[in-house]
């Protein structure tokens, strides 16, 4: 595991962090930065070999394109270091959105998906067919109970 002391959380992340998620002040919400998600996201990346290495590259790149982080610089990310830019993008939103504050404010109900539920739409046939297809051509990859078939 890595430590995530290599990545500084008052770095320019929190300003990465306030473009990816901007603050609505007139709806009183926080950005992603302004809320503290950088310890989120630094945390994770001490569990998370890929995460801490992207953000390091990230961080890093960040330094070399300007002197502040602008929309255009965190655009100029995305760009040139997408797959380091995604896990942080991921991981941003996880930080974000679980907390039931936040979900509060954006409206979004502060309490489990279940009981209380939304509306999920089924699967069409033909993407569990698709999702299952290497199960089944596998074939089976068990035991058969004393007895044989059932």
């Amino acid at each position: 595991m890595s430590e995530h002391s290599n990545i500084d959380p008052q770095s320019p992340l929190d300003a990465i962090l306030d473009v990816l998620i901007p603050a609505n002040p007139s709806r009183n919400i926080p950005a992603a930065g302004q809320l503290g998600v950088a310890t989120f996201v630094t945390e994770a990346a001490a569990q998370k070999n890929a995460l801490n290495t992207a953000l390091i590259a990230l961080l890093s790149r960040a330094g070399e394109l300007a002197d502040g982080i602008t929309p255009d610089t965190v655009r100029q990310l995305e760009t040139e270091l997408p797959e380091a830019f995604n896990l942080l993008l991921v991981e941003t939103y996880k930080g974000y959105y679980s907390r039931p504050d936040i979900r509060a404010l954006v409206g979004v109900g502060a309490h489990p998906v279940h009981p209380a539920g939304y509306e999920v739409a089924s699967e069409s046939p033909e993407l569990l067919n698709e999702l299952t297809a290497p199960v089944r051509a596998r074939g089976p990859v068990f035991r058969d109970p004393p007895g044989g078939q059932a």
